[in-house]
């Protein structure tokens, strides 16, 4: 029996609830629900706040059982409890509520190393801790190791380390330019990316991977905080633009890119990255069962996905930091070239304000916790200011810095994406111990609607439910047998970014439009059906509060018939773009196509912010070549004026 510990409020109706979530199953024991509790309890320890939202949804749960029953849930016998909570999840209000109570009560059971290697998943990941120390990293330098406010000059300053950030300074750098590159969040390597989510995600994932819109559906869009960005963190796929997009953007927007031009710019970061097809053994069983489907489905264009991960092993932690350095983040590949090139690189820095007069940049001051806690100013004096800081939170440190037009923060596209689960009794699919996202289906690409593998972590395939008890341990022991695969939509919808009440919670809102339900909805009958037709013998469709189960086409028919909503859906996203926008004319968009913004001198904008519609394709690539493009012509016209 495990020994009591930590602090938790209403430890015994905690206790007691993790007792009737996690009985025994056929493969996996009874959990021990002080451990458990013990678990939960680090959770939340130095967190005042998390403490007393816990402590309320604990009464809460206390008291919903007491107006019920007229007794204690915790003294209630474990039958008792279990049907309670399978009764208060198919309610309206409850439900989302005691799935949210139950959240970090499953986490701390999924994450348990015992339960996980039953699951067949690999729990975690022997890393080195011993790496030699390339000369590019004495380049790097950290805010916590300042003893006092320190200043530096520089030609041009790049605020942010990811896909877009840290193609322009290498660009800048590969000229000769003083670059200096300010990141919020720490650098990273391979030792510290061993796959142990509860340290890892709050690491590398900005507010731990909180980020939503909201509207008509609640969409979660992680997005990284780290040197590398969200390229630390994403599925490694890289894809070119459709150069029907390029188009696009030169009749809606006077972009004059030209297709022959930017595939020289894709060729460029391509060879950067390492990209090539993901190895068809580390793709895993997925890509069979997919490729069986799509095929009975007439549709023939579906293959490995291209990645910046040469050498792949396959541990599937793309999402988490590569833990054998396969994956080309920018922390590996633009970052240390650039460091090479001569630029400096400084993390922990949260950039406060511009230096300006008038509208005429001259350099930015940063904070941070130097040497003994004490607050650090950094301040860098640069005629060329790089604002990188992602779609979600340039707009509101320009706007907070004097930057003023009508379209800074609006016209938000995020390539919605969603998923369905496909249940396959005789199969091993190898779940985490494959690519999490190596295999494509490409047949209605044009038409807004791309494949792409998706299968999650253990954690992730136990907390995508709202089930409780025998079913949720039956649920998470079929882990190996449940196929993961999902799709994103080219959306016209549009959002917005404001300022929220915390600088890692921006107000973002996004309503979806009936067009692009419509294609989502496409997307998920496609899914299903590419399932069933390679023998599934169910399927699943996850929602917020359901997860309807089919096991026909006929049923699949029956449930497409029915009226639904875009919340009645799981809907995920992870490509936010469009908020800082190109344009040829400020009346159109923020920058130009150099990527100054309009009305002012010596600021840029280069993220993922200025791509000025949604593109149907992974961005990165994308995003490396406008930016890489725009940086060699703007690094080349500072020169020619020395």
């Amino acid at each position: 029996m495990t020994e009591r510990s930590g602090h938790l409020p209403c430890r015994a109706t905690a206790e007691a609830l993790a007792e009737a979530v996690f009985p025994a199953g056929e493969r996996m024991p009874a959990a021990d629900p002080l451990k458990i509790a013990n678990t939960v309890a680090g959770y939340v320890a130095g967190r005042p706040l998390f403490c007393f939202a816990l402590a309320a949804g604990l009464n809460w749960l206390a008291l919903r059982y007491f107006l019920r029953h007229g007794g204690r849930f915790r003294k209630a016998g474990l039958a008792r409890r279990q049907v309670f909570l399978k009764r208060l999840a198919r309610t309206l209000l409850s439900g989302p509520l005691l799935r949210a109570l139950s959240g970090p009560f499953k986490l701390a059971w999924l994450m348990d190393e015992h339960i996980q290697g039953l699951a067949g998943s690999r729990p975690a990941v022997d890393v080195p801790r011993d790496l030699p120390e390339p000369s590019w990293r004495g380049r790097i330098h950290h805010l916590h190791e300042l003893d006092a406010d320190h200043g530096i000059e520089a030609d041009v300053v790049v605020i942010g380390s990811g896909a877009g950030g840290a193609a322009a300074a290498l660009e800048f750098a590969a000229k000769g330019l003083s670059v200096v590159i300010l990141e919020e969040g720490a650098y990273y390597d391979r030792r510290d990316f061993d796959g142990r989510l509860t340290r890892v995600i709050p690491s590398l994932y900005r507010a731990a991977g909180a980020t939503a819109t909201i509207g008509n559906a609640v969409i979660p869009v992680p997005i990284g905080r780290n040197v590398g960005g969200t390229t630390t963190i994403n599925s490694g796929t890289c894809m070119r633009l459709p150069d029907s997009v390029l188009d696009e953007w030169r009749a809606r927007f006077g972009l004059g890119y030209d297709a022959g031009e930017m595939a020289g710019w894709y060729e460029r970061v391509e060879e950067i990255l390492g990209v090539c097809e993901a190895p068809r053994e580390h793709v895993g069983p997925i890509g069979d069962v997919i490729a069986d489907g799509a095929r009975a489905m007439g549709f023939e264009k579906f293959y490995p996905l291209r990645r910046n991960a040469p050498g792949c092993q396959g541990q599937g932690l793309c999402q988490f930091g590569c833990p054998s350095d396969a994956k080309q983040s920018t922390n590996l590949s633009y970052i240390p070239r650039a460091l090479e090139a001569g630029a400096e690189l400084y993390t922990g820095a949260r950039v406060q304000r511009l230096l300006k007069r008038g509208r005429v940049v001259h350099g930015v001051t940063a904070t941070g916790v130097g040497a003994g806690g004490r607050r650090i100013r950094l301040t860098v004096h640069a005629p060329h200011v790089v604002v990188a800081m992602g779609t979600f939170l340039t707009p509101n440190f320009l706007r907070r810095n004097g930057v003023r037009n009508p379209h800074l923060g609006r016209h938000l596209t995020i390539h919605p994406a969603g998923a369905v689960k496909g249940w396959f009794p005789e199969h091993n699919f190898r779940n985490s111990q494959t690519i999490p996202q190596g295999f494509g289906v490409a047949d209605l690409a044009e038409e807004g609607l791309m494949f792409e593998g998706g299968t999650i972590p253990f954690a992730g395939h136990g907390l995508m439910n709202n089930l409780y008890g025998e079913d949720f341990v039956r649920f998470c022991e079929g882990y190996q047998q449940t196929a993961y695969f999902g799709f994103m939509i080219r959306d016209t919808s549009e959002g917005r970014v404001r300022r929220g009440l915390h600088r890692d919670f921006p107000l973002l809102t996004y309503r979806m439009n009936q067009q692009d339900f419509a294609l989502f909805r496409r997307g998920i009958e496609t899914l299903a059906r590419i399932y069933l037709r390679a023998g599934a013998t169910s399927i699943s469709i996850p929602g917020p509060s359901s997860l309807p189960t089919l096991h026909s086409e006929a049923e699949l028919d029956a449930f497409m018939a029915r009226a639904t909503r875009p919340r009645d859906f799981l809907m995920t996203a992870y490509h936010p773009l469009g908020t800082a926008r190109l344009a040829a004319s400020a009346a159109d968009g923020v920058c130009d196509q150099d990527h100054r913004v309009h009305g002012w001198q010596g600021l840029y904008v280069m993220d993922g912010s200025n791509l000025p519609s949604s593109l149907g394709v992974n961005p990165q690539v994308t995003i490396m070549s406008v930016v890489g493009r725009a940086a060699r012509r703007v690094a080349d016209e500072i020169a020619s004026r020395r």
